[in-house]
């Protein structure tokens, strides 16, 4: 099939630049020596995450835990849950997939220990204990230093959890510009990581594993010493947000797009605008409006759920009605989140169709 014969709005990935991709980390964490394990928030696939692993992955990470249910029920086996899992039922829940494959956890709470230790054991399963730490985002996590070796502390007295190590993730850095301020920023948070895991050594605990990172810091992590194990998310796809972000060189970031949104004209109201069927329902806009491909002299506005605009001021709009328009996504993840299935691509042929199974598994 033709893309031009695809009905809109359509999730497209570029096949060429989307492998690429993938090689090219695996070829950065080779070459640091550090093991990657991909996080599956930004694609939500089984059949992607299959070709993370084979392509050299260690493993995979989830941010929710009905994410790592689809998963697991695809016979993905190594899972690391970023974000911590709370209740006896959504506890409960993770010790089936836990009988089903290696499952390990964030935690940062010692109540949250303890419910999960009392689960575990009714359930006779043992699942890996990551502690998250604080590194600078703000978000989840434990104090770096003494308040994270109080809780290991906890973890390592739990006759059934087995604590695993710890988790450093920076978030809001990973598109900070310019390069060296990110970078700088990168490598404070792997310090404060590492600093607290020798603080933990010191007490006689062994801490062997150190997982964090992210797609715009990739370089700094894999090089800086400290972590043993990255955790990028949209270096398979990027983003419109990413094209302003410069790597170490001064160039752009060395992961191509390979994510679009492909609309169609519905109507031509004007001679110098048209209306597109994608609106707030097709495609996220929590990052900015989306970028149209090949039309810099084009301003973009929603124009509701179903609808958007683009208008050339003083020209004549150049697309024809039925016409197809290719936009990039400002966020991979949120506008991922939206669509049943990805069609993979090579020049204009339908080559693949990757179903996006954890969709929507917010819980």
């Amino acid at each position: 099939m033709k893309l031009s014969q695809l009905d809109t709005p359509v999730l497209l990935v570029d096949e060429a630049p989307f492998l690429r991709n993938m090689q090219r980390m695996q070829d950065i964490a080779v070459s640091a020596g550090i093991a990657y394990r991909p996080h599956a928030k930004a694609h939500k696939s089984a059949e992607i995450a299959k070709m993370q692993l084979d392509a050299g992955a260690c493993g995979v990470c989830c941010a929710k835990l009905g994410e790592a249910e689809v998963l697991v029920s695809h016979e993905i086996k190594d899972i690391l849950i970023t974000t911590p899992v709370i209740g006896i039922s959504k506890l409960t829940r993770m010790m089936q997939i836990a009988n089903k494959a290696r499952i390990s956890v964030v935690v940062d709470n010692l109540d949250n220990v303890a419910e999960m230790a009392a689960v575990a054991q009714t359930c006779g399963v043992k699942p890996d204990i990551v502690i998250e730490v604080d590194v600078g985002q703000g978000r989840c996590g434990v104090a770096p230093g003494e308040a994270t070796l109080d809780l290991v502390r906890e973890v390592v007295a739990t006759e059934w959890l087995n604590f695993k190590g710890l988790q450093g993730y920076q978030g809001s850095i990973q598109m900070l510009v310019p390069f060296t301020a990110r970078d700088a920023a990168a490598r404070k948070a792997v310090s404060m990581l590492t600093e607290t895991a020798d603080m933990i050594r010191k007490s006689g605990i062994r801490v062997d594993y150190l997982t964090g990172g992210g797609s715009g810091t990739t370089v700094t992590d894999a090089t800086v010493k400290g972590l043993t194990e990255l955790q990028p998310g949209g270096y398979l796809f990027m983003d419109s947000r990413y094209r302003e972000v410069e790597w170490d060189d001064g160039n752009s970031i060395p992961f191509e797009q390979s994510l679009t949104l492909l609309t169609s004209v519905i109507s031509l109201p004007e001679p110098n605008r048209c209306i597109l069927d994608m609106g707030l329902k097709a495609i996220s806009s929590d990052g900015g409006p989306p970028l149209p491909q090949n039309l810099p002299e084009a301003s973009f506005k929603f124009a509701g759920e179903e609808h958007s605009e683009l208008s050339f001021g003083n020209r004549n709009c150049p697309l024809k009605l039925g016409e197809k328009v290719s936009f990039i996504p400002t966020h991979c993840d949120t506008t991922v989140n939206l669509y049943d299935r990805f069609i993979a691509f090579s020049g204009d042929e339908v080559v693949d169709v990757w179903n996006i199974a954890a969709r929507g598994r917010v819980q």
